[in-house]
């Protein structure tokens, strides 16, 4: 075979018309080397879209027709899965090797973690108004030849106690006001009359309580409200209960600005926003709830945006470090304005799971993770959470658990199409490390954005009963009770009586100690004395 400079040789040593036959040929070859090139990479760009679309057929599979253990087990049942062989008994043994044996030691060990539970249950019932009634012994339970005459009571009888529902309903408050005049006659002293939520208004601050309690806690829209005051005996319109519930998160504004203050300054703040649809001229606006919350309080804020700038208006000037997910909207709020990011396992978690279905591999990673939750566990049986003995824990076993996640993820970087389940997965857990190992450095950080999350199930609810805001400030106002009402919840406080003596109370009350209305500083006022009917 000749070598190519013979070729060159050969090629000179033809004739013209053969020189141009051989230029043509060479130049249609390269022709089709390019458009198999071509040909290829879009085989391999069709091969990619393909798995893509059968993942997401999978996926939507999944979600609607897969069963329960299809879907992403909770992390707690995970954990429980992973520290089962450690666990010990209620008295502090080895749980016991027969099957029988150890559910029923899991079942005596459960029933003593519910029982604080079952006990404050137990508690809260004590305070139930109790309606007492006498049952009489009836003729007919007589024997025969004897009448009631012929029987006297012995003591106070048995006493057997049911707990009844009493149907809601409405009553009209009459307020006698009282007039006194001197004795000289001089002067008339009339009694100044309770304080209102609105001048003339008909309605007393427990309808207003109720109206918001039912919505915000209840996740009620307010033509169902309307449906139950008409069966209570009371119809009250549905623009009547709008104008009700507006109307308290105005005059409620000066507690919410000041839990937003106090939740956007904290120094471990987490952050999620959702959906809202807002109606407006022939369609339905999307807008969004994001969520600012603290240990202290949960605070909602709405905005017809999801861009950075609004996370910049939250957390802008702020200091400290901040709880969420991948987002991008909070990049300028952590690379730019002071907040530390700090990573969601949760989510990384969730994505790996997603991959599953088309690289059973993504189960070890899975179980790598497991191990992080799995040290929390132990910090948290030993009551060492938030400690500087946690803090050791994590800087030993965690970083060692990190360790192994991240070796795992860079043995496989570059594997899978970027695009693809399990390479937006590893994509995720490579360009958030920095942020997924920040929980090492400071015990109190937590391992994932639950909290948010929660924070936002109850606005999903609701979503899904109302629909949608009417206006954009109807779903402000929302974002202002709903604080209002989670703020109170973990707080352990009742958020209709918080709500009905706030309305009254922060009419007079002065701006600069508003601190004091705020729900942990909250004390109910006393009851009002019985003057009769």
């Amino acid at each position: 075979m000749a070598e190519p400079e013979d070729l060159d040789e050969l090629e000179a040593a033809l004739d013209p018309t053969a020189r141009y036959v051989v230029k043509v040929m060479r130049q249609s070859n390269d022709d089709l080397k390019a458009m198999l090139a071509e040909r290829d990479e879009q085989v391999a760009r069709q091969n990619e879209q393909l798995a893509r679309m059968t993942e997401q057929l999978d996926e939507m599979k999944r979600m609607l027709f897969g069963k329960r253990s299809e879907k992403l087990p909770p992390m707690a049942s995970e954990v429980r899965r992973v520290v089962e062989a450690d666990e010990l008994t209620v008295d502090g043994n080895p749980m016991p090797e027969a099957d029988e044996d150890r559910k029923r030691e899991r079942r005596r060990k459960a029933r003593k973690k519910s029982e604080p539970a079952r006990k404050k249950k137990r508690g809260l019932r004590k305070n139930l108004p109790v309606v007492k009634e006498t049952v009489a012994v009836t003729p007919e339970q007589l024997p025969a030849g004897k009448s009631l005459d012929d029987f006297r009571p012995v003591g106070d009888g048995e006493v057997i106690r049911r707990i009844e529902h009493v149907r809601e309903h409405l009553v009209v408050v009459e307020y006698h006001m009282q007039s006194l005049a001197s004795k000289e006659g001089s002067q008339v002293i009339k009694a100044e009359a309770p304080t209102q939520v609105a001048d003339g208004g008909h309605y007393g601050p427990s309808v207003y309580a109720h109206v918001t309690v039912s919505k915000c806690v209840d996740s009620l829209p307010l033509h169902r409200i309307a449906k139950m005051m008409e069966r209570a005996g009371c119809p009250i319109a549905r623009s009547t209960l709008c104008t009700l519930f507006h109307r308290g998160a105005e005059l409620l504004a000066p507690i919410y600005d000041r839990l937003l203050h106090i939740a956007r300054h904290d120094p471990y703040v987490h952050a999620d926003e959702t959906t809202l649809r807002v109606q407006a001229d022939g369609q339905c606006l999307k807008g969004w709830i994001w969520v600012v919350l603290c240990k202290q309080v949960i605070a909602y804020v709405f905005d017809e945006s999801r861009s950075g700038k609004v996370a910049q208006r939250l957390l802008g000037g702020t200091t400290g470090d901040l709880i969420t997910d991948g987002y991008s909207g909070y990049t300028k709020v952590t690379d730019v304005e002071g907040r530390t990011r700090v990573g969601c396992w949760s989510h990384a978690r969730r994505k790996f799971f997603e991959a599953m279905s088309s690289v059973p591999e993504a189960k070890e990673v899975l179980d790598l993770i497991v191990e992080l939750y799995r040290l929390e566990h132990l910090a948290a049986e030993r009551e060492i959470l938030g400690t500087e003995a946690h803090g050791l824990l994590r800087d030993t076993d965690s970083r060692a658990a990190l360790a192994n996640i991240d070796a795992w993820v860079d043995a496989r970087k570059g594997a899978y199409p970027p695009k693809s389940k399990m390479g937006s997965a590893l994509g995720y857990a490579i360009k958030q490390r920095a942020a997924l190992s920040r929980f090492i450095e400071d015990p109190k950080l937590p391992l994932d954005n639950n909290v948010a999350e929660r924070a936002l199930r109850i606005l999903a609810l609701g979503r899904k009963n109302f629909l949608f805001a009417g206006h954009v400030e109807g779903a402000q106002n929302l974002a202002v009770l709903q604080t209002i009402v989670a703020t109170c919840a973990v707080h352990s406080v009742d958020p209709y009586e918080y709500i009905k003596d706030m309305l009254i109370r922060i009419q007079s009350h002065p701006a600069s100690r508003i601190d004091e209305l705020l729900p942990w500083n909250w004390k109910p006022p006393p009851e009002p004395a019985q003057t009769g009917t």
